[in-house]
């Protein structure tokens, strides 16, 4: 088992905390080291608090991270006989851990909470962390029926469902994730959904009424949506070279972005989204798409860092 001296790169690393949450995560990292023929890292971070203060208790938790890498290893052998499983347990705050992992990563593969926090959160403190710093590509798996990997895949692991791959492309700066979201659909032989959303900012009801407005007309309704064709036609034009296996579907929608791509992720297998870092007075945070996604998406979401 590694210390993460000499740490690979590009691979798939999951990480893991014995929930059920990373039970699903497992199942979702094995599929997807094979789907990329690649290996498979195992990682989980442990780290001692200052008032549980003992070296019993130290070394306690250091035999739980090996013992809960072990079982998770061996979890995603029994998934895929013939892929390569590593195991990695490393002492520090599980956000700058698999941070720092995702940095190295292919693809870094988490559940969307862990052991901690409150019933009823939806999106874990570490998982909107490392979400938030955006170091690499990072799947995000709920738990539940929704986060499960009981995919239906032939024997050359594509899946023989009726979903897609969704992308949300609001912009043409949302390109790398445009481009991951066709290799995504190539590998997994399923056709894209490329989705723009464009709706218009809410006015409180009293100023319109005091000052007389009225609705957007026939041409400016017209002119977002032409807008947002012209966006998404764009973008996909841009990434589709190399990949004409993969069906398109460009898709313009009125209504709230985040909305909308919730709504996607119900005919989808993977949700893609393009994330920025965005810096706040508290740290790092998350996107209103990315967020509402990460919370309420019924696939498993993929950010891809844009910058």
């Amino acid at each position: 088992m590694s210390q993460g001296t000499d740490a690979p790169r590009g691979h798939v690393i999951v990480a893991v905390d014995g929930s059920a949450a990373a039970d699903n995560a497992i199942d979702w990292a094995a599929d997807e080291a094979t789907l990329r023929g690649t290996d498979l890292e195992v990682l989980h971070a442990w780290e001692w608090k200052t008032y549980e203060g003992s070296e019993w208790y130290n070394g306690q938790l250091a035999d739980l991270g090996t013992a809960v890498v072990e079982v998770a290893a061996d979890r995603a052998r029994r998934r895929r006989p013939n892929l390569t499983v590593s195991t990695t347990v490393k002492h520090g705050p599980a956000d700058d851990v698999i941070s720092a992992a995702a940095g190295r990563a292919g693809l870094m593969v988490m559940g969307s909470r862990g052991r901690g926090g409150f019933t009823g959160m939806l999106l874990g403190s570490v998982s909107r962390a490392v979400a938030a710093e955006g170091r690499g590509p990072l799947l995000v798996v709920r738990s539940g029926t929704d986060g499960r990997a009981q995919l239906p895949l032939d024997e050359n692991l594509h899946r023989t469902d009726t979903l897609t791959v969704v992308v949300g492309v609001s912009e043409e700066s949302c390109l790398p994730a445009v481009e991951q979201a066709f290799a995504e659909a190539s590998l997994r032989k399923e056709p894209l959904r490329a989705l723009h959303a464009w709706s218009f900012p809410d006015l409180p009801a009293y100023g319109l009424a005091a000052a007389g407005a009225v609705g957007p007309t026939a041409d400016t309704i017209r002119l977002c949506q032409q807008n947002g064709e012209t966006i998404v036609s764009q973008t996909v034009s841009r990434a589709r070279d190399g990949y004409p296996d993969v069906e398109v579907v460009e898709d313009v929608v009125n209504g709230p972005r985040a909305q909308a791509m919730v709504d996607a992720s119900r005919s989808a297998s993977l949700v893609v989204v393009a994330t920025r870092r965005r810096p706040g007075r508290i740290g790092r945070h998350l996107g209103p798409v990315t967020h509402a996604l990460l919370h309420h998406a019924h696939a498993p979401v993929l950010l891809i860092p844009v910058d």
